[in-house]
């Protein structure tokens, strides 16, 4: 997790892993999609997909184990930050 969170990093998202409960989560502090991002709340399901690619990737993708995640909190949504959420 800490290195999806890296990559994200890389790409402007300022992002950490943490483990909240039986939770992986990845927190970003800012989007570089900016202004974008508020106005049309769709462009999160980039950060989504690039958080499950780079999770499947890292761990090696296995057709009997699906990798669920989910946006629990975003900015559009009116959140300090966003925060994904990663079920293995």
């Amino acid at each position: 997790m800490h290195a999806a969170a890296d990559a994200l990093t890389a790409h402007g998202f300022a992002a950490h892993a943490e483990k909240r409960n039986n939770e992986l989560r990845i927190v970003s502090e800012h989007c570089p999609f900016g202004e974008a991002a508020l106005e049309n709340p769709v462009i999160c399901a980039v950060d989504r997909g690039m958080v499950r690619g780079l999770v499947d990737r890292l761990l090696g993708a296995d057709p009997d184990r699906e990798t669920v995640v989910s946006l629990q909190a975003s900015k559009p949504m009116g959140d300090r930050t966003c925060v994904t959420t990663v079920e293995i």
